[in-house]
């Protein structure tokens, strides 16, 4: 599994993040099909994880987690919907 950063196709979504909530920075990852919207706060760390065509299966949300998270131990809160296909994980710093 790679993460690529498509940050620089989502301009609109960034720019929308930053003027409109209190992050401090956006990052936008491709993981295949499935899509990764990273934001960080003075506060918090997000994650928004969703794929349009199927599940997000459970080695992927482990697979960011451990990329994108750079503490060693964190806690961290993961939240799936009803039908898995968005995950959002939620670290307080």
């Amino acid at each position: 599994m790679h993460l690529i950063d498509v940050t620089n196709s989502y301009r609109d979504l960034v720019h929308s993040q930053l003027n409109s909530t209190d992050v401090n920075y956006v990052k936008v990852y491709s993981l295949g099909n499935t899509s990764v919207v990273y934001t960080e706060s003075d506060k918090a760390i997000g994650i928004a994880i969703e794929n349009h065509d199927r599940r997000v299966r459970k080695d992927e949300v482990e697979f960011i987690i451990k990329r994108l998270i750079k503490e060693r131990d964190p806690s961290y809160l993961v939240t799936f919907d009803k039908s898995q296909r968005v995950v959002e994980i939620h670290v307080d710093k």
